[in-house]
């Protein structure tokens, strides 16, 4: 039985050999074939005349032939440039970003030719950097619009610090004081307010560098927020105390909504102010309305005085908190065309609202006035607005400077054109001498006049 079963394993091995050897042979002719197709290609190729020029090049490697005509080497030393010209021209474009440098660099000849003169041929000190700052203030100056312009560095991350609404540092304001650097406001959740920092504290020293003769403010600023390392340790003044704190920097998001409730006509008034439209603003203006809202108010009073503008997408939110669907915000006229911007949210407000606006409200500000005044039926408060009508975009540059140049208009939503000429307050009320002498809320007369008119 055994050599029985030993020849039938022999049997199955030998059909198992042969069954692969059959299939090694079909591959073997396959690829055989594939070959005779490939070369019958090539061969079909070589008899046209794209073929008799580039076919020893690309594909015929393996040719026996040594020698290569004149015209066929000339074509294709002819068409390898060309092809190179367009690569290289194309990834030229993609690193400049399509801009024409050749036409550029003739433009400019006349620049570098003085620059060259000047920092080779004049006789005094000159200093570089000076001189490119002056040559681009001057030039971004000939524009002739006062909204087109240049920041050196220093100004631009003050710049980029406002409308950001954030920046790394303890959360405090300062002013110079004789006797130090005093704080003017704590900011809430900050590393000042978590440290103990109050209001009218003054600093007298920071990491042993002294505060009273030795910092200005802005050499303070710039220590806490780019130089000190680790814990910051402060000592300072409150009253006739000496203290010491230790504190560290950290993310602080500066407030730019304030708000109060006032009682008028046995009614509960909401009261916002709003300094600047930053990045963060519009978030902060929905969390403080909502938290007035709590507290029941029956009416709303904005404040928007001194308020030079900011973001146009921090507007844009808050007034789509107070529209409805489907109302204008503004519109932009650009060279090409005018598009209108409309509320596409389902939030809304129904109870009346106040703006208080003067001279120095401009730009968002004078956007969100005109939603209030045309879109939302409101009323506006004070006197006559800025009148700035543009809006602009930002560049920044590689050394982190800026220019900021206008792009388009904007218009209100009835499609009134206010650059120059402002936006005329439904009730135009001038700020009393009175509250230049005290100012309180019982002094602001433009604020009694919006809690009066939303309180009827």
């Amino acid at each position: 039985m055994k050599k029985k079963e030993n020849k039938d394993i022999d049997k199955n091995n030998q059909k198992i050999f042969e069954a692969k050897k059959i299939i090694k042979e079909e591959k073997r002719k396959i690829k055989i074939e594939k070959n005779n197709i490939r070369k019958r290609k090539i061969e079909k190729f070589k008899k046209t005349k794209l073929g008799k020029v580039f076919g020893r090049v690309f594909f015929f490697l393996d040719d026996k032939r040594d020698n290569y005509s004149f015209s066929e080497l000339f074509c294709v030393t002819l068409v390898s440039l060309v092809l190179g010209f367009f690569v290289c021209l194309c990834v030229f474009t993609i690193i400049t970003g399509g801009r024409n440098y050749f036409k550029m660099s003739k433009q400019l000849d006349k620049f570098y030719d003085v620059y060259d003169v000047i920092i080779n041929n004049y006789y005094g000190n000159i200093d570089k950097d000076e001189l490119i700052e002056a040559a681009i203030d001057g030039m971004v100056s000939s524009v002739g619009d006062v909204y087109t312009s240049y920041n050196d560095v220093a100004t631009t991350d003050n710049f980029n610090e406002m409308v950001n609404g954030t920046y790394e540092g303890i959360g405090c304001t300062i002013t110079k004081v004789e006797n130090g650097i005093m704080i003017v406001e704590v900011y809430e959740n900050t590393p000042a307010s978590k440290a103990g920092l109050k209001a009218n504290d003054i600093i007298t020293l920071v990491d042993n560098k002294d505060a009273v003769t030795g910092m200005s403010i802005n050499d303070l600023s710039n220590y806490v927020k780019n130089e000190a390392k680790g814990k910051i340790v402060m000592k300072i003044l409150r009253g006739d105390e000496e203290l010491e704190v230790t504190l560290e920097r950290g993310k602080v998001e500066i407030p730019s909504v304030h708000t109060e409730i006032y009682e008028n006509n046995d009614r509960k008034i909401g009261y916002m102010d709003i300094s600047i439209f930053s990045s963060v603003s519009a978030k902060q203006f929905k969390d403080k309305l909502e938290e007035l809202e709590e507290k029941k108010i029956d009416g709303l009073v904005i404040d928007v005085r001194d308020n030079n503008g900011g973001y146009l997408t921090s507007v844009t939110d808050i007034a789509s908190y107070l529209l409805p669907k489907g109302k204008t915000i503004y519109q932009v006229q650009s060279t090409k065309k005018k598009t209108i911007t409309k509320d596409k949210t389902n939030e809304m407000r129904e109870y009346p609202i106040a703006i208080i606006t003067n001279g120095e409200s401009a730009s968002a500000s004078e956007i969100l006035a005109a939603v209030i005044k045309e879109s939302y039926g409101g009323y506006v408060v004070g006197t006559k607005t800025y009148g700035k009508g543009t809006v602009q975009q930002v560049k920044q540059l590689k050394d982190g400077s800026m220019v900021k140049y206008t792009i388009e208009n904007w218009l209100t939503p009835d499609g009134n054109w206010i650059n120059e000429k402002g936006i005329e307050p439904t009730d135009e009320v001038v700020l009393s001498e009175e509250y230049y002498k005290e100012p309180t809320a019982a002094n602001d007369n433009q604020l009694q006049k919006a809690l009066e008119l939303v309180s009827k």
